[in-house]
């Protein structure tokens, strides 16, 4: 049984590119929901759209062969360069072939054949110890070879195997028994052999071998063989073999011990030959082959790809997409393929776009999913005949310049862990990664690569429709690698999403989303966002959107003299309370405070004090409540969150925390500043930046006023018993008064401020 890897395209021609040009008009489609965390587990799980660092090239990559942990790689470039490196640094010499370790990417440097002409295809030895190579040169490491040689993989150098061609060889396949050339030559050996030619895989020079067919016209651009090592499928422009054109417009069968043609009824549907159309890749799995073709104008019929049974030489299915498809390459479960698609609809794929857009790599399943339809643009088409199921894998590739055919990928390669991808791209994913990059299954990815649009170019519109109503609506976020996203939805006045719902739709049947806030309270101004997350965590948020809710304010709840949760947006103060009248900055300077997301906020430099009063409240008992929290933990020395009751002038009662470095606590029962009762630590009391507690503080009764405070953390139960209580008759401080919320840091805090956020506080007269 033959060991064969496929090579890719050949031609470049203009009218291969040329198939870009055209239709502009939008169709939705169906399509699959499988990627690396399917929802249907009859679909097949795809490799992960993570960009893996890989060494990268200054050219063009034409084939990958994967031996182990190691990649060859042939192509036309000269110099190879570390990922992350940019063009022209950090370069090591490479004449058209290089390795590199797959599970790292970084380029091997014990190998460097060098080859004076582009190498366009490579295959394996049954053994795996030869990698045979076809290609352009006349020269490796400076010994003549006329398009054809061998590399000892062992120790990377030139074996004595010299095929000779008269011309371009474009494909290579072997087996035990022969070696198997495809291209434009008209003689191999000095005899005479028309674009396909089988010689001996000796080490002692080269024999030539019978077979001898007659291809017509173009060239034969790959050849797999059959798993018997019997006959041979050649692929390319030809018109005829044998004197035959069904089979042998583009493919044809051929028997390897006699040159003769035979069946081969796949050939009656798919027809690409002559100077429009070709047949540009072929790949085997030892059960089935599959190719893929352009064409342009007349003379061809497919622009996708195909999958054929060896035993019977039928069409499996065929994937019937416009924009040429370069390379395939079959895993297990899913067919990976290199290409310029810009029209899958007839297909169950993504419909064409105006402008006109592009997916270089896509995967479809290898068993059938549905029959191919209609084409809307007359096209050739292939109504009625099965085709596979676009999975749900786009990763986005820049096209690179240096053929001059303005594509991204030309080859792609696998193994049971990693899909990798050759050819003259610049980036992939925006990462800057030229010419070779790998991908991974999940459980070797980083599994990074969230929904894509996020801020701004993830657009939430909110209205208020009704009374106590908020409409929200965000556009579908498509992620590269998993079709279910789920949206959560956040009021900045509650700590937890207020809606969240799944919805698995392919990148093409993305539809915007909505939801109706019942809760929001009337005559207030809210704050919403909205996070996108995938299978894996992943977040991509909106910007915060505020809007005012249509309606009046409840009435004031009995008892209730102060509340307040902060939705609404402030850049120099603190605004208007929910209750309680106006906030008064009496100490700090404007750029301290703001109101958003749902928190009162005090940016708190060092050495500074900050404060804000509500003035309009005069109340002697008070049971207030308030939820607390730290952007980040002091550097040194510590800060201050002050809740105040009975305030007037500098006469208050107050519940004060201290903030250490080290994430521990402090309380205090404080009067007029002065700190009465308390600890600087709390046994068991500690948090971390973005935690909140709970203070609350009761203050009650004249001459003697008892004051009391305990303190939990956010999202617990509140604790029966009190942290700290005293009994005080200083006559200032019997009066009624306002409430404050204050903040101090001391000199060693750092340069950056520490914000002091507050949210729902609640002031109760008992």
């Amino acid at each position: 049984m033959m060991t064969r890897i496929r090579r890719q395209w050949r031609l470049i021609a203009a009218g291969a590119v040329a198939a870009v040009l055209g239709m502009s008009s939008l169709v939705m489609s169906g399509g699959a929901t499988a990627d690396t965390a399917p929802v249907d587990p009859e679909l097949p799980e795809t490799v992960s759209a993570d960009v893996l660092p890989t060494v990268q090239i200054d050219g063009v990559a034409w084939k990958q062969v994967i031996v182990g942990d190691t990649v060859y790689v042939g192509g036309n470039f000269t110099s190879a360069r570390p990922a992350g490196a940019a063009a022209g640094t950090n370069e090591t010499p490479r004449a058209n072939m290089l390795a590199y370790r797959l599970s790292t990417g970084e380029l091997i440097d014990g190998f460097a054949p060098s080859f004076n002409g582009q190498v366009k295809d490579l295959a394996l030895s049954p053994d795996k110890s030869l990698l045979y190579v076809a290609g352009s040169f006349t020269q490796v490491n400076g010994v003549n070879r006329y398009r054809g040689a061998a590399i000892n993989l062992a120790t990377g150098a030139l074996t004595s195997f010299r095929p000779i061609f008269n011309s371009t060889t474009n494909a290579v396949a072997a087996t035990a028994d022969a070696v198997y050339y495809g291209g434009v030559f008209t003689s191999a050996d000095n005899t005479a052999r028309t674009k396909v030619a089988a010689v001996a895989p000796t080490d002692t020079g080269t024999q030539l071998l019978p077979m001898n067919p007659t291809v017509s016209n173009g060239s034969v651009q790959d050849i797999v063989v059959s798993p018997d090592g019997a006959d041979i499928v050649i692929g390319g422009n030809f018109t005829r073999v044998n004197g035959s054109s069904n089979p042998g417009y583009g493919l044809a069968r051929i028997k390897v011990a006699t040159g003769a043609s035979m069946s081969l009824p796949v050939n009656s549907e798919v027809r690409n030959g002559g100077s429009n159309s070709a047949i540009l890749s072929l790949e085997s799995d030892g059960t089935s082959f599959y190719g893929t073709g352009y064409h342009y104008g007349s003379g061809g019929n497919l622009e996708g790809s195909f999958k054929s049974d060896w035993a019977t030489g039928k069409l499996t299915w065929l994937e019937d997409c416009h924009g040429d498809t370069y390379s395939i390459w079959p895993t297990a479960e899913v067919a990976y393929q290199a290409s310029h698609k810009h029209y899958c609809g007839n297909s169950g794929g993504f419909p064409e776009t105006n402008p006109r857009s592009f997916q270089h790599s896509t995967a479809v399943t290898q068993d059938v999913r549905g029959t191919n339809t209609r084409d809307i643009y007359n096209y050739p088409d292939h109504p009625g005949t099965p085709r596979p199921e676009f999975l749900e894998w786009y990763p986005k590739w820049t096209p690179g310049t240096f053929t001059g055919a303005n594509q991204a990928p030309w080859t792609v390669t696998a193994n049971d862990d990693y899909v990798v991808y050759g050819g003259e791209f610049l980036k992939v994913d925006g990462v800057a990664q030229q010419g070779l990059v790998r991908f991974a299954i999940k459980t070797i990815a980083p599994n990074k690569v969230g929904p894509a649009l996020s801020g701004a170019d993830f657009g939430l519109t909110a209205t208020s429709p009704a009374d106590g109503q908020v409409r929200l609506a965000w556009p579908g976020n498509a992620d590269r690698d998993n079709a279910t996203v789920t949206y959560k939805v956040y009021r900045a006045s509650a700590d937890a999403p207020i809606h969240t719902t799944a919805v698995t739709a392919t990148f093409w049947k993305q539809t915007t989303q909505s939801f109706l806030d019942t809760t929001a309270p009337p005559g207030t101004t809210q704050s919403y966002r909205v996070v996108a997350e995938d299978a894996f965590g992943n977040q991509s948020p909106t910007e915060w959107v505020t809007v005012d809710v249509a309606g009046v304010p409840v009435p004031p709840v009995e008892g209730i003299v102060a509340a307040d949760t902060f939705g609404r947006a402030e850049t120099s103060g603190w605004g208007m309370a929910e209750t309680g009248g106006a906030w008064t900055r009496t100490t700090g300077t404007a750029g301290s405070f703001s109101v958003s997301e749902g928190r009162g906020r005090h940016a708190i430099a060092p050495g500074a004090t900050t404060e804000s009063r509500l003035q309009e409240v005069s109340v002697t008992d008070v049971d207030a409540t308030v939820s607390v929290g730290v952007s980040r933990l002091p550097d040194a020395g510590y800060v201050w969150s002050v809740l105040g009751a009975r305030v007037s002038g500098s006469d208050h009662y107050a519940s004060r925390l201290r903030y250490n470095p080290d994430g521990t606590v402090g309380v205090h029962l404080v009067r007029s500043g002065t700190p009465v009762v308390g600890t600087n630590v709390v046994p068991g009391l500690s948090v971390a930046a973005g935690d909140r507690l709970m203070v609350r503080l009761q203050v009650a009764g004249t001459a003697p006023a008892t004051v009391r405070t305990k303190v939990w953390p956010a999202g617990s139960a509140e604790p029966s018993g009190w942290t700290y209580e005293m009994s005080d008759s200083t006559p200032a401080n019997q009066a009624p008064g306002g409430v404050m919320l204050r903040g101090f840091g001391s000199s060693t805090i750092g340069a950056t401020p520490v914000e002091v956020g507050y949210d729902d506080l609640k002031v109760i007269e008992p």
